[in-house]
């Protein structure tokens, strides 16, 4: 059993969906009702956000699990989880352990996540893996909110002019685009069949690190 955190019921359901959708059984364990509300927390409130995932953290202990499968990348940004990790003594797999090992691999690569503060905290763990790969982000909550609203992917690839983003992200030099965000999956497959590079879905490097 792997119990699932992540920002809102949405995301949430997504990663318990994937894991279940290859043989596990999950459990969601949501932080937020909102995006608005997540980010505020992790942008102004980290600290408060911090003791919430702990809070969720013994609570998941209690249900007899040990691992837990962060489904959020801005939430890995804001709180050190693999501390909260070793602290209570669960197995963490998050988005930023990808990342350390995504960014040996590149030398430019651009970023769309859910919030600046997570565009910054991806361009960390990217450059902790080589300190030299440069990265070229964006943090739009804007795309999180289509998403949640159940916008269907190509419409959001569409309507938000992703592909005039992603001919800026060539034309800066970018090897692939990585997509910072869990909600993004939603739109991965309309983005990439109209992408002139790469993209990249972290959740499913996190998938085989959990197989491992």
């Amino acid at each position: 059993m792997v119990a699932v955190i992540a920002g809102t019921p949405v995301d949430t359901s997504m990663g318990k969906a994937l894991l279940e959708e290859h043989g596990y059984e999950a459990v969601s364990f949501p932080i937020s009702d909102t995006p608005e509300e997540q980010s505020i927390l992790q942008v102004l409130y980290p600290e408060r956000l911090r003791e919430i995932i702990e809070g969720k953290v013994d609570e998941i202990s209690s249900l007899g699990m040990d691992t837990v499968f962060v489904y959020c990348n801005s939430i890995s940004a804001a709180v050190d989880m693999e501390e909260i990790g070793r602290k209570k003594g669960v197995r963490m797999i998050t988005p930023l352990m990808v990342y350390r090992d995504l960014g040996k691999s590149y030398s430019r690569l651009g970023v769309i996540a859910a919030n600046s503060q997570s565009a910054c905290g991806i361009e960390k763990a990217l450059q902790s893996g080589k300190n030299d790969t440069r990265v070229i982000g964006l943090g739009t909550l804007e795309l999180v909110d289509a998403v949640e609203s159940g916008m269907v992917p190509d419409k959001i690839v569409d309507e938000f002019e992703l592909t005039g983003l992603l001919g800026f992200f060539r034309t800066s030099g970018c090897e692939a685009l990585v997509l910072g965000c869990t909600h993004f999956s939603w739109f991965r497959d309309a983005l990439a069949d109209k992408s002139p590079i790469k993209v990249i879905d972290p959740a499913l490097m996190m998938l085989e690190m959990l197989q491992t």
